[in-house]
């Protein structure tokens, strides 16, 4: 009977341990592997398996394998106990898992979604069991994003350093050089036969950038030259001849001038009765488009380098803008200053203007003296002294002070411009005050002006008045305000209201209404509407409709223009070239009137323009125009560019076998090699020469060999240098390329490192090649242990090796020397051989010895004991 029951109770003692052993197994029997996308930040694995139970869709995961995944190879799993230890970002963790939420499988611990962000350390976790995609997110920082962090740092040191390294290629001052000349020969009517002959000439002069416009029939007469010396302190240029003088807008006078000048160089808007008039210089450019708040108001091709809109005066539409396409291709955004409106200076900021000269129409004597400074970043303080004479012949003798200043900052930024004009012979003073408050998704604009009788006299008033409010709102944008006005001689007051919708929906499709109604005191009402559609996009093509309508009392009048422009385009099957534009204007005093231009680029080498237009007569009237430039240093050269004030780089492209950067006369020079900068090209001969012409001056120019045109075992050598071009005349740079080669090594490890520490060990090692002490190349090394550097050029190099981890190691070597020379010139070589040996640091083999023995004799005593 004890026997039967001894027996029993053994039996029962057997089958709890059973259960005990495999109770993880029997909690969830219906796990089966699942193979799914794993995602963890930039890390990605699309062959992870994991533990699914599809009865409930629920997912289990792997510890072992998620943070192999994630490149964590410093911790320990105690199976037995479930239990993880170890480090993660230096910092000691040790995690219990409840037997609820893990379960211990095929040698490895599997846990629950919910368990990642309630014990360990994870923010987030997704699973789609539709699109079987999990989503970890671990709380701190990978071992992948310590490397990137490391190599941005040292990218952005070593880019820092390039900058300030890059090699200024500049073309040597000159007294005088020979320069650019373009010939123009045109015909208004060639029924008439009324020639007119006009030549532009721009070089280099007196160590400045010189520039004339000399029309020769029917009369000699010079419409402008200036010589200008850029940057001469800081972006202040020094000009002597033509250029547009900054005067307030509510004095009538003439802006263009000849004379000195010394000051920033910006496009500037003046306006005068209800006309915006904007002014400035685009070398090289095509077309020139005005906008104003992202709404196409006109569009010009100018025929000189300086150009000028005119368009009805919008004070509330916001701020302009100019869109300048370049023949060269190159398309620039520029914002054009008001003269009335003063710029925000950074703190110790200093703006100067200084100008003197004599105006072109009645050749009056201005004088221009400011300077401002930005005494905070919030607030800029100015000073000035104008000594003018306007057109009716009225000297003016203005000492002017102004304030520009930011309250507000982020919540509601308020800009006050305040300008103050004092006239010193009368002795009277007159002020123009600007607010722009933004109000959450509002900008509300105030403006009080008021003007002395001897400055107002020519503007017309004592007072200007002004508020409006606008909003943008998904593609629209609303203004509505009240303005005033009050006569300086009868002391009326006119009043008036302004409304304008503008949207921009449609895509390249713009639409704008403005509406304006005043009255003056004896109630007598003027209207005006002006709609106005406007296009721009697809191949091209430019296109602006747009109605004045005024209604005064009882009459109305009305004026419609439609402007159609086609941007350059190719002739199918040739080389030739054309733009084209079609202008009708209706009015009732001129009635209708069209016209039409064609350009023909004639095969890059004669510029030749086709004007045709119909007058109110209906005549058809045809002109010709067709130029030439001609660059007086290479009378030979074809030269493409309308702008004498332009510049072009040229040089050679040859293999540098002697490794000294320049070229030598032995050395093999390489023809068909496509050079490239800025989206410009040219193509060498057979003696290697290129040259790449339309390029603006006063830029910085990377240039590059397009790779595809050379022999893939070839590089260009020279990657720090940019060219500054400058007006008038080429700038030499030379291109020499060597062939790349393969440098390749091993890390090998110590018999002390097992290959887990090694699998880690790697993904923490990053080679770097250095040249000259800068960081050439920099690569991480394959899973077992090889690294390769390709497109080696010749020269001496070192090879480090920098670890990321915290273990401590070190290399057999710290770095090795690398010198790739090559036995034929334009053929690369395989260098290999470049190994060391990774060990373990020997105190820390040291401390780990005694570790171990001390390990050792505790357990042989503990045995002995028992």
């Amino acid at each position: 009977m004890k026997e039967k029951m001894a027996r029993k109770i053994w039996i029962a003692i057997f089958f709890l341990v059973l259960q005990c052993v495999n109770l993880s197994a029997e909690e969830l029997p219906e796990l089966d592997e699942a193979y799914v996308e794993i995602k963890s930040k930039q890390l990605k694995d699309d062959f992870f398996m994991v533990k699914y139970n599809f009865e409930n869709d629920e997912v289990f995961i792997g510890l072992k394998a998620l943070y192999y995944f994630l490149e964590i190879y410093s911790l320990e799993f105690d199976l037995k106990n479930r239990k993880i230890y170890g480090e993660i970002n230096g910092k000691k963790i040790e995690v219990t898992l409840d037997k609820n939420e893990s379960i211990v499988l095929d040698d490895d611990i599997y846990v629950r979604l919910e368990t990642f962000k309630k014990k360990l350390n994870f923010t987030d976790g997704e699973w789609s069991s539709q699109d079987l995609k999990l989503i970890l997110t671990p709380n701190f920082i990978l071992p992948y994003e310590e490397r990137e962090k490391s190599k941005v740092e040292r990218l952005r040191l070593n880019s820092d350093r390039e900058h300030k390294k890059n090699k200024i290629i500049e073309a040597p001052q000159k007294l005088i050089s020979p320069g650019l000349l373009k010939a123009n020969v045109s015909f208004d009517d060639l029924e008439k036969a009324d020639k007119k002959i006009n030549l532009e000439y721009g070089t280099q002069f007196l160590y400045g950038d010189f520039y004339i416009n000399q029309e020769i029939e029917p009369e000699v007469e010079a419409k402008n030259y200036s010589l200008t010396y850029n940057n001469v302190y800081k972006e202040n240029d020094l000009i002597f001849g033509d250029y547009y003088m900054k005067i307030p807008d509510f004095l009538r006078i003439n802006s263009s001038v000849q004379g000195i000048s010394f000051g920033e160089k910006n496009t500037y808007s003046r306006t005068l009765e209800n006309v915006t008039i904007i002014k400035g210089d685009a070398q090289g450019a095509d077309i020139v488009e005005l906008y104003q708040s992202g709404i196409l108001l006109d569009y010009i091709q100018p025929k000189s380098r300086t150009f000028e809109f005119k368009v009805r005066d919008r004070n509330y539409g916001g701020e302009y803008t100019l869109k300048i396409y370049y023949k060269n291709g190159q398309i620039e955004e520029r914002d054009v200053y008001t003269v009335n409106d003063s710029k925000l200076l950074d703190k110790n900021e200093w703006s100067y203007n200084v100008q003197a000269g004599r105006d072109k129409i009645d050749h009056y004597e201005q004088k221009v003296a400011e300077v401002r400074y930005g005494l905070t970043k919030d607030l800029s303080l100015g000073l000035g002294s104008l000594e003018l004479q306007t057109e009716n012949g009225k000297e003016l003798n203005i000492l002017k002070n102004d304030l520009l200043y930011r309250v507000g900052f982020n919540s509601y930024p308020t800009l006050i411009n305040f300008q103050n004009f004092y006239e010193t012979k009368k002795q009277e003073s007159s002020y123009e005050l600007k607010i722009e408050q933004k109000i959450k998704s509002y900008d509300l604009t105030i403006k009080n002006n008021k003007y002395s009788k001897y400055l107002g006299e020519d503007n017309g008033f004592e007072e200007e008045n002004s508020i409006g409010i606008t909003k943008n709102f998904i593609n629209n944008r609303v203004a509505l305000g009240y303005q005033e006005e009050v006569d300086i001689e009868t002391k009326e007051k006119v009043e008036g209201y302004f409304f304008s919708i503008e949207n921009r929906s449609l895509r390249n499709w713009s639409f704008v209404l403005d509406s304006e109604i005043s009255w003056d005191r004896y109630r007598e009402k003027t209207m005006q509407i002006n709609p106005a559609i406007s296009y721009t996009g697809i191949n091209g093509l430019t296109a602006i409709l747009q109605a004045d309508i005024e209604k005064n009392n009882e009459k109305t009048s009305a004026g419609y223009s439609f402007k159609v422009l086609g941007r350059r385009n190719k002739i199918e099957s040739t080389s030739l070239e054309y733009t084209f534009s079609v202008e009708t204007r209706y009015n009732e005093e001129d009635k209708g009137k069209v016209s039409l231009d064609f350009t023909v680029y004639l095969d890059d080498y004669l510029y030749l323009e086709l004007p045709v237009s119909r007058d109110e007569e209906n005549r058809v009237q045809v002109g010709l125009i067709a130029e030439k430039t001609i660059d007086l240093s290479d009378l030979k050269r074809n030269v493409k560019d309308r702008q004498v004030d332009n510049s072009w780089i040229y040089g050679k492209v040859f293999i540098d076998s002697n490794n000294n950067g320049k070229y030598d006369v032995e050395e093999k020079v390489l023809p068909n090699v496509e050079v490239v900068t800025d989206g410009q090209k040219g193509t060498s001969d057979e003696n290697g020469n290129y040259i790449i012409s339309e390029l603006l001056p006063l830029n910085k120019y990377k240039v590059e060999i397009n790779r595809k045109t050379i022999d893939p075992m070839l590089l260009q050598v020279k990657n720090n240098e940019l060219v500054n071009t400058k007006s008038s005349i080429g700038t030499e740079y030379d291109i020499p390329v060597q062939a790349v080669s393969m440098v390749t090594g091993n890390i090998l490890f110590g018999e002390d490192i097992t290959s887990n520490e090694m699998v880690r060990i790697l993904s923490m090692i990053t080679v770097r090649l250095e040249k000259d002490g800068d960081t050439y190349k920099e690569v991480d090394p394959e899973f077992d242990g090889m690294f390769f550097f390709e497109d080696v050029i010749p020269g001496d190099y070192k090879i480090k090796f920098v670890y990321l981890g915290n273990d401590s190691l070190e290399f057999s070597k710290e770095e090795l020397d690398a010198k790739v020379k090559l036995e034929v010139e334009d053929e690369g070589e395989y260098f290999e051989g470049f190994d060391v040996v990774v060990n373990k640091v020997i105190e820390d083999e040291k401390e780990s010895l005694e570790t171990t023995e001390n390990e050792q004799f505790d357990i042989d005593d503990i045995l002995n004991n028992f």
